[in-house]
């Protein structure tokens, strides 16, 4: 029983220490999940998705962007969420299970995006100084997903955030609903 749980902890220690060596390669990511379009679109210029141009500003301030740098888990049980997830996934993978997730197991949270830019989001502004969202003081409080308005992977345009329009107006209409929009 002993050697069992022993070579059980070698186990989950050389398939950890293998993703968390691989993850620092976005071609790892791409390899198992299939997402050679995200890929793509992610490393082609110009940037057309979100995540394009978080890879774009990576050139301009030398911060490594990376599959992981967002779908890391924040904080220690985040990252041993994923972490852990990654190296099984892994394991599999080798067994020969290679069947891509339909939906992400670990969705993405406001803090992965709150990592790099709280600065961004902290509102102090009255609606008669402003109309965007993360100015205004009244929506610091709002608890509504980033990537719930501003579009990761598919494609939208940078010069507005690539906030998708329809989604936006649904969500101000939760708390506006006397805003009137066409």
């Amino acid at each position: 029983m002993l050697r069992l749980l022993a070579l059980g902890l070698l186990l989950t220690v050389a398939a950890v220490a293998f993703v968390k060596k691989k993850d620092q390669d976005n071609h790892f990511c791409i390899d198992c999940h299939l997402h050679q379009t995200h890929f793509r679109n992610m490393v082609e210029p110009p940037p057309r998705t979100l995540a394009a141009a978080h890879f774009r500003a990576q050139r301009r301030d030398g911060h490594p962007e990376r599959c992981f740098t967002c779908h890391s888990g924040e904080g220690v049980w985040g990252w041993s969420q994923v972490t852990l997830l990654s190296a099984w996934d892994a394991a599999r993978w080798v067994a020969g299970d290679r069947h891509e997730p339909t939906a992400m197991r670990l969705p993405l949270t406001n803090d992965a995006c709150l990592k790099c830019h709280a600065g961004d989001v902290r509102g102090h502004r009255g609606a008669d100084e402003t109309s965007k969202f993360h100015e205004l003081a009244d929506h610091r409080d709002v608890s509504t997903a980033c990537v719930t308005c501003h579009v990761v992977h598919r494609p939208g345009e940078r010069a507005k955030a690539f906030l998708d329009d329809q989604v936006v107006q649904g969500q101000c209409r939760r708390c506006h609903s006397d805003l009137g929009f066409d």
